[in-house]
């Protein structure tokens, strides 16, 4: 397998799961800073310019959230077997995309990219961005991850942005369940794998 993919949350999910399955894969660097992404090489690989994307073969994978549960599908790992688990599991993965990817990036974005200010964005997507750390610690009462007693892609879904929290001028401070579960996440031997080949703590 090949995984194309840069310093990014997304690429980091992906990364996380292949090293927890053990999976034999090669990383492939597109420097979307530099605008790699909108060659006409890439663009032949994934026609949206977006990383990660997976190939397995001559088949490719995108979207980092399809990523993640094609690679659970053939695996068998990090997929709960009860159907009403796994129909939660499902909902999470889609509130992850709709929700808090697009409000911790934005976050991002206006906070570190941004040519120009724009402090009522930041100020509207940071609010977001705060319900959904609320949010996911309620969700977290008397479990030890979100979709219950065991580790799915789901934790490997939300866990980026909310590694990086202190880095978006977001807290978790009176959010304990949140935090127990970050640790949980950071302590494994493959999370740690992961985040010291970007170079991140």
């Amino acid at each position: 397998m090949k995984l194309y993919g840069f310093d990014t949350i997304n690429t980091l999910k992906v990364l996380m799961l292949l090293i927890e399955t053990g999976a034999d894969f090669e990383f492939i660097p597109v420097d979307i800073r530099a605008g790699e992404q909108h060659k006409p090489e890439f663009l032949a690989i994934n026609p949206a310019g977006k990383v990660p994307v997976l190939c397995d073969g001559k088949q490719s994978q995108t979207e980092s959230n399809a990523i993640l549960l094609s690679i659970a599908q053939k695996t068998g790992w990090g997929l709960p077997k009860d159907p009403k688990e796994y129909s939660h599991l499902i909902s999470w993965l889609f509130y992850q995309a709709s929700t808090q990817g697009p409000h911790f990036g934005q976050i991002e974005y206006w906070s570190k990219f941004a040519e120009t200010t724009n402090p009522e964005a930041l100020a509207q997507h940071r609010s977001i961005a705060n319900r959904t750390i609320r949010h996911l610690d309620d969700q977290l009462i008397a479990k030890q991850y979100i979709c219950g007693k065991n580790y799915t892609i789901v934790d490997i879904a939300l866990f980026p942005w909310l590694h990086v929290h202190d880095q978006l001028g977001l807290s978790i401070k009176d959010t304990d369940n949140l935090a127990s579960w970050l640790e949980r996440i950071r302590s494994r031997p493959a999370s740690m794998e992961a985040l010291a080949f970007f170079g991140s703590n």
